[in-house]
C-alpha cells in the first residue's frame, strides 16, 4: 500500500517551482561554463561547472523531501537556456541576478509555507539559508571582478575565481 501524500496540493507545487530552479540553475551554470570555456576562461569554466553540480545536489535534497513526505517529485521541463556572454562580467551579473530571483523564491515559499505546513517551512530554512550566502557570494564576486577589470587583471582574477 501506497503512503499517502502528506504534501497538500499547494506545498507540492511550490516544492515543483523549486525544482525547476534548480535544475534551471544547474543548466545555466553548465551553459555559462561553456561560454567561459570558449572565451578561454578556464578557471571561470571551473567554477559554473562546480555551481552547476551544487544545484544537482539541491534539487535532490528536494526529491528525497518529498519522498519521505509520501510524494513523488515531478521531473519538470526545463526551458533553454538563452543567455549569452562575452566576458566573466556579464556571466557573474547573470549569476547575481538569478541567485536573486531563486532567493526571492525561497522566501515567498517559506512565508506560504510557515502558514499551511510547518514541516515544508522547516525544511525550506536550509534553501533560503544557503540562497542568502550565495547572493553575497556573487555580490562579493562582482565587486572583485570590478578591481580586476580596472587594475586590467583579469586573467588573475579568472585563476582564482574558486579562491
Amino acid at each position: 500500500m501506497l503512503v499517502k501524500s502528506l504534501l497538500s496540493p499547494n506545498m507540492k507545487k511550490g516544492l515543483q517551482k523549486s525544482l525547476e530552479l534548480e535544475l534551471y540553475q544547474s543548466n545555466l551554470w553548465k551553459s555559462l561554463a561553456n561560454q567561459m570555456q570558449r572565451l578561454g576562461f578556464f578557471g571561470s569554466q571551473k567554477y559554473f561547472l562546480t555551481e552547476s553540480a551544487e544545484e544537482l545536489t539541491h534539487y535532490q535534497i528536494i526529491v528525497e523531501f518529498m519522498n519521505d513526505m509520501g510524494d513523488c517529485a515531478d521531473l519538470p521541463k526545463i526551458d533553454a537556456i538563452t543567455d549569452k556572454v562575452k566576458t566573466i562580467g556579464d556571466a557573474l551579473e547573470i549569476g547575481y541576478e538569478m541567485e536573486m530571483e531563486v532567493l526571492n523564491h525561497y522566501k515567498k515559499f517559506y512565508h506560504e509555507a510557515d502558514e499551511d505546513d510547518c514541516a515544508v517551512g522547516i525544511f525550506l530554512q536550509q534553501f533560503v539559508t544557503i540562497q542568502v550566502q550565495a547572493v553575497g557570494h556573487y555580490g562579493d564576486l562582482l565587486a572583485k571582478y570590478k578591481v580586476a577589470e580596472e587594475t586590467k587583471e583579469i586573467l588573475e582574477f579568472d585563476e582564482h575565481i574558486n579562491d
